[in-house]
Parts: structure tokens; C-alpha cells; sequence
């Protein structure tokens, strides 16, 4: 088997997993506030697996860090749920939580992904220092 469809097995399989992980968080809160939360938890955690556990954990295997990275975390967030949600808030007349949802959302996950990739960069300046 090629490298390239390791890896594209392994996109598959891992998205399967993300897209259980999202179905099983979105029976603990209702929209918009799930995805909200499952978002906001990829982006702090993708940058993480690609700058810090996922190069550590598949040791140059490049088809184990796309497959979790594109794979689990792709399916486990989404966009158009995000999208659909704001939606949803907008045509129900709750303008005000709309954009309160898209500020947070947006922000947030800006937020996230940059303690993300703060959190993974001094992970790696400590492990460099043993």
C-alpha cells in the first residue's frame, strides 16, 4: 500500500472517529452552544497535535499526523453547523445572541488557536531543554 492511500485510509477512519466525537458532544448541549464549545475546543487542540504530540507520537509518520489532524479534528468541528446556527438565531429574530455567538465564535476561536500554538511552542522549548 502507497503512502497516499495510508494516508487517505487514515483521513477516513480518523474522520469517522471525529464525526462520532461531535454527535456524542452535541447530546450534551443544544445548538448553538455545542458547536460553539466543540469549535472552540478543536481550534485550541489542532494546533497541538500538528506542533507538539502529533509530531512527537507518530515519529515522522505523516499519515497518522494528517489522519488525526485532518481527519478526527476536521469532522469533529464544523463550520457549517456554525453557520446554520447563526443563521437560525438570525431568522428567529435573536439578532443580539446571534452576534454575540458570531463574536465569540470568531474571536474565540482566534483565541484558541493561538494559545494553542503559544501552549505547543513552550511544550517544545521544555522537552528541548532536558
Amino acid at each position: 500500500m502507497e503512502v497516499a492511500d495510508l494516508t487517505d485510509l487514515m483521513v477516513a477512519f480518523f474522520g469517522f472517529w471525529g464525526g462520532v466525537a461531535r454527535l456524542s458532544s452535541a447530546r450534551l448541549l443544544g445548538s448553538p452552544w455545542n458547536t460553539l464549545l466543540v469549535n472552540l475546543l478543536g481550534a485550541f487542540l489542532l494546533p497541538l497535535w500538528n506542533n507538539f504530540f502529533g509530531i512527537r507520537l507518530t515519529k515522522n509518520r505523516r499519515w497518522i499526523l494528517v489522519g488525526v489532524g485532518t481527519g478526527f479534528f476536521g469532522a469533529f468541528t464544523t463550520f457549517s453547523s456554525f453557520c446554520l446556527d447563526f443563521m437560525r438565531l438570525m431568522m428567529a429574530g435573536r439578532t443580539t445572541l446571534a452576534l454575540l455567538y458570531l463574536l465569540l465564535s470568531m474571536v474565540g476561536g482566534l483565541i484558541a488557536a493561538w494559545l494553542g500554538t503559544i501552549f505547543a511552542q513552550r511544550l517544545s522549548l521544555k522537552g528541548m531543554s532536558y
